[in-house]
């Protein structure tokens, strides 16, 4: 797994080897930034269900004036702390990046962020083991809007299994819906 654009390009990142994780691959983070490139440049990027950290390196690598991620679980927090290490060296990662440990659920009620300052919240939470079952990314996006962290206008992408349905949230608008093999990407917009 390597980021593949902007000031990181090249740096090859871990991965847990006992398969826990998922991360997002190499074409559909070229797919997600390709979408987000008019957007990203400056912004306040939120990766929830952080995993490796990769979707939100790649976002610091494309740009983005900061990124937060979210995660609870310690050997994917294990990872992630060895990516920035990776990216960063001894010199450590920049104020502008922030790790939270936490439920991503209990964290949006109580925000670790000021309000109104993010404007690009990626999620990608646990796939559903058959296709077709919802997934509770409506009910995200939900908690999202509702948390306070959104900029007046604020984007949301959603990954998910492909087949799984759309989310869908008063307030959000879905700008594009694309397909990658198993992997589904919504991007949502929202003007305040």
């Amino acid at each position: 797994m390597r980021i593949a654009g902007g000031t990181l390009r090249g740096r090859v990142l871990a991965a847990p080897p006992d398969g826990v994780l998922r991360p997002t691959q190499d074409a559909v983070r070229e797919a997600l930034f390709s979408m987000l490139a008019a957007v990203l440049p400056g912004s306040s990027f939120l990766d929830l269900y952080a995993g490796t950290g990769a979707v939100g390196l790649e976002a610091w690598s494309r740009g983005a004036g900061s990124v937060a991620w979210v995660e609870r679980a310690p050997r994917s927090l294990r990872t992630l702390e060895a990516n920035l290490a990776k990216c960063f060296g001894e010199a450590g990662a920049p104020p502008a990046l922030r790790v939270f440990r936490a439920d991503v659920d209990a964290w949006l009620k109580r925000p670790a962020l000021p309000p109104g300052s993010v404007s690009i919240v990626f999620a990608d939470p646990p796939y559903v083991e058959r296709e077709g079952e919802p997934d509770g990314m409506s009910a995200l996006l939900a908690a999202v809007r509702d948390s306070g962290l959104l900029a007046p206008v604020s984007f949301f992408v959603a990954e998910q299994r492909a087949g799984t349905p759309l989310p869908a949230c008063e307030g959000f608008d879905l700008l594009r819906d694309r397909h990658y093999g198993r992997t589904q990407l919504s991007l949502f917009r929202r003007d305040a």
